[in-house]
């Protein structure tokens, strides 16, 4: 299979989790809400607002979730960009494996 766009996009729920491999040296984007993402061996939580874009360091599992804003705002999904490593675009690389999965919303 050969994507043909540079760049892969979904969106989350606030009562969703999506848990992502294989994503070394991707971008994670933020486009229209907040999200939170946290890296797995070592990695930081990672709060990104609406533009803020994060690179990937390590090559093992990212979850990303969204992170709702008080208000009317509260219900939109979390739109999320990924961007294939810089210097990709034209070769073949490997989509990344995608997993939903619902989390507590008792914040929420």
């Amino acid at each position: 299979m050969t994507a043909l766009l540079p760049y892969i996009e979904f969106e989350v729920r606030a009562a969703e989790a999506v848990s992502l491999d294989r994503l070394a040296g991707w971008t994670v984007v933020a486009l229209g809400t907040r999200i939170w993402l946290t890296e797995e061996k070592g990695g930081r939580d990672i709060w990104l607002l609406p533009g803020d874009r994060h690179r990937i360091a390590g090559a093992g599992r990212v979850v990303v979730e969204a992170w709702p804003a008080a208000g009317a705002d509260a219900d939109l999904p979390a739109k999320i960009r990924l961007a294939p490593p810089a210097g990709t675009f034209g070769r073949r690389w490997c989509l990344p494996k995608f997993r939903l999965s619902r989390v507590a919303s008792a914040w929420i």
